[in-house]
C-alpha cells in the first residue's frame, strides 16, 4: 500500500462525491475500477475513518455490493450502508446496489431489522458475501438450476432469505413499476433456489408466491419461473412433505393454465404454403401457393 494507492482512492471519492450531488455516475471509476477493486479491503491503512465511510458508500453503490472488511472496519461499513438507505430506490442512470442483496448481507434496512439479526462481525459478513457471490455466478436461470449441487451448501441460510423476501414483500426492486421491473433478476431467483433447497422453508415460500398473500409484480410470469425451480427440487422432497407436494401440483396447474391461449378454438388453420415451381420459356421462375386447409 502506497501513497499512490491513497491518491487513487481519494480521486475516486472526490469524483463520486461531485457526481452523486448531481445524481449521476462518476467518470473516474469506469477507467480505474480494476485498480480500485483490489484496494476495497485495504482502505483502513490508506484513508482516515471519514474517508473510509465515503469510499464504502460509493463503492457499494457502484460495484453492486459490500466489500469484505475486518471487525475493526465493520462500524464504518455499516455507517456507509445507513447513508445509502435513503437513496436505494433512485431510478435513472445512477447506479445503486440492490435492496434485497444488501438486506440479506446487513440484516436491516430503513423499515427495520430481520428476525435473524443485523450483521455485526466480519465472520458473518464473509459468509453472507459468499452466498451473494454464488447467486451472481450465473447468466441464465437454466444454468442456475443445472448447478443445484453448487447451491446446496448455502441451504442453511434459507431462513434468513425467507425473512428477506417477506420483509420486502417479494419485491427486490422498488425503483421501477410493473413495466420495467426486472422479473428475471438472477440474484433474486438464485436466492429463491436456495430457499427451495431447505425443507424448513420451501413450502412457505411457494405458498407465499402462489396464494396471493403478497402483491407480486407480474405474478403470472413469476409463477411460471417458480414452477421450473420447484420441479428441479421436487425429487428431493421427503415422504412427509405432502404440503409442499400439494403446492407444487397447484403451481403446475397454474403454470399450465397460464400457458393456454385465450379463447382457444377447436379449429385452427395450417398456413403452410405448398409452392409449385414452373419455368417459362424465358427461364423465369414462377410460384403458386396452395390455399390453406382447416384441420382439426
Amino acid at each position: 500500500m502506497t501513497d499512490t494507492d491513497a491518491k487513487l482512492l481519494r480521486t475516486f471519492i472526490a469524483d463520486e462525491n461531485e457526481a452523486f450531488a448531481d445524481r449521476r455516475q462518476g467518470k473516474f471509476w469506469p477507467a480505474n475500477h480494476y485498480r480500485i477493486r483490489p484496494l476495497a479491503t485495504k482502505v483502513s491503512g490508506l484513508l482516515d475513518p471519514n474517508e473510509q465511510i465515503d469510499f464504502y458508500f460509493h463503492f457499494m453503490r457502484i460495484a453492486g455490493g459490500a466489500p469484505l472488511v475486518g471487525d475493526k472496519e465493520m462500524p464504518l461499513l455499516l455507517e456507509a450502508y445507513r447513508r445509502m438507505l435513503p437513496f436505494l430506490d433512485l431510478g435513472g442512470v445512477i447506479q445503486m446496489s440492490r435492496r434485497h442483496k444488501l438486506l440479506f448481507v446487513f440484516g436491516f434496512d430503513d423499515t427495520g431489522a430481520l428476525p435473524s439479526g443485523e450483521t455485526i462481525s466480519a465472520k458473518a459478513l464473509k459468509a453472507r458475501l459468499k452466498l451473494i457471490a454464488q447467486v451472481g455466478n450465473y447468466t441464465t436461470m437454466p444454468a442456475q438450476r443445472d448447478k443445484k449441487a453448487k447451491f446446496v451448501p448455502f441451504a442453511d441460510e434459507a431462513v434468513r432469505i425467507l425473512e428477506v423476501f417477506q420483509h420486502l414483500g417479494y419485491r427486490h426492486d422498488r425503483r421501477y413499476g410493473e413495466d420495467l421491473y426486472n422479473v428475471t433478476n438472477l440474484s433474486f431467483w438464485g436466492m429463491v433456489f436456495i430457499c427451495l433447497l431447505n425443507k424448513a422453508t420451501r413450502a412457505e415460500l411457494v405458498a407465499d408466491m402462489i396464494e396471493g398473500k403478497y402483491d407480486l409484480m407480474r405474478r403470472v410470469e413469476q409463477r411460471a419461473m417458480l414452477h421450473r425451480y420447484v420441479e428441479t427440487v421436487l425429487p428431493d422432497a421427503e415422504p412427509d412433505e405432502e404440503h409442499f407436494r400439494s403446492l407444487a401440483r397447484q403451481l403446475r396447474t397454474l403454470s399450465s393454465l397460464a400457458a393456454m391461449p385465450p379463447n382457444p378454438s377447436p379449429w385452427r388453420k395450417s398456413w403452410a404454403c405448398h409452392l409449385a415451381m414452373t419455368r417459362t420459356g424465358k427461364s423465369i421462375l414462377r410460384y403458386r401457393c396452395v390455399a390453406p386447409k382447416a384441420i382439426r
